[in-house]
């Protein structure tokens, strides 16, 4: 695929999660420049990337740690509910992880849309005319969803959000044990938490 496809199809997201984790619109456009100029020198070079968007996603990722890392931001520290290390070899998301959790561990009536919002990002009103809902009870869903999984992390992670509600630094709880399944699939995404 050429660097123009896969960019226009995936700049707009890439830029809304920068946003979401820097507040300053400059260092966020500075930084989806860095995303496009790195994406575009590892196709010249002829490097096969097979997930193309998460390689994105990791990309970006590490700028934005390495951003607060240069800024010194501690109480804005950028963390999610799984943190994780990854091989540089390994094209991986956690978005991956996030989907399997979705799809194992909660109920039907919201992994379904969920899933397709959060993790496959189809629009809330496809999504309805999808499962056959109403718009209404697609947001419903998605919102109950979303709650349940918090609900779900918090059962094994103290999570600390700062005061504008992000989250900013979590804990494994020493008394949790992660379900075999779920070990197992960190161990193929390579995320250690």
């Amino acid at each position: 695929m050429a660097f123009d496809i896969v960019w226009n199809q995936h700049k707009d997201e890439l830029f809304s999660f920068v946003k979401s984790k820097i507040d300053n619109q400059t260092c966020a456009e500075d930084m989806l420049q860095e995303v496009a100029l790195r994406f575009y020198s590892e196709l010249a070079k002829g490097v096969s990337i097979e997930n193309k968007r998460a390689w994105l996603y990791r990309v970006t990722n590490n700028l934005i740690i390495d951003y607060y890392r240069k800024t010194d931001k501690r109480e804005e520290k950028i963390s999610s509910f799984f943190d994780f290390e990854m091989d540089n070899d390994q094209e991986t998301c956690v978005c991956e992880l996030s989907g399997f959790v979705i799809q194992n561990y909660l109920p039907k009536e919201y992994s379904e849309p969920l899933f397709l919002s959060d993790i496959e990002k189809v629009p809330q009103k496809l999504i309805a005319k999808q499962l056959n809902l109403s718009l209404s009870a697609t947001k419903s869903r998605i919102q109950r969803g979303r709650i349940k999984l918090k609900e779900l992390v918090e059962e094994c992670v103290d999570l600390f959000f700062n005061n504008h509600g992000r989250l900013v630094d979590f804990n494994l709880k020493d008394s949790c044990k992660l379900p075999n399944e779920l070990v197992d699939e960190m161990e193929k995404l390579n995320i250690i938490l």
